[in-house]
């Protein structure tokens, strides 16, 4: 009888521990994924095919207008304004656009039209 408790109390004790670590790995992956929601608003200043690189003018944490130049990886997804994936020539000088980063690198830019961007003011 003793043994059978000490086994159960065994088992919940071992269950509670990965339920927390559950929670905990859950937690972080929100934590991450809300970081990676919040875009910045750019205007898309030169893009160069060659160095595949963007440079876009967005503000920063004080709000001050700056220059931020991008490289372009194989991993960056492009949207056009309705949402579908596109490729990046869809992008030229003066577009409005939504800048996903993330460790100081572009995850995702989204076009925004120009329509949207008033009505947000």
């Amino acid at each position: 009888m003793v043994r059978a408790l000490l086994a159960f109390l065994l088992g919940l004790a071992l269950s509670l521990g990965a339920t927390v670590a559950d929670d905990k790995k859950a937690d972080d992956k929100k934590a991450d994924k809300k970081g990676a929601d919040k875009g910045k608003e750019a205007t898309i200043t030169k893009i160069d095919a060659k160095n595949h690189t963007v440079t876009v003018k967005m503000k920063d944490k004080d709000g001050k207008e700056t220059e931020k130049t991008f490289k372009l990886t194989e991993t960056v997804r492009y949207f056009d304004s309705t949402g579908k994936v596109v490729a990046v020539d869809v992008f030229k000088s003066g577009d409005y656009v939504l800048v996903l980063e993330a460790d100081g690198q572009v995850k995702e830019i989204h076009k925004t039209d120009k329509k949207d961007k008033k009505d947000k003011k």
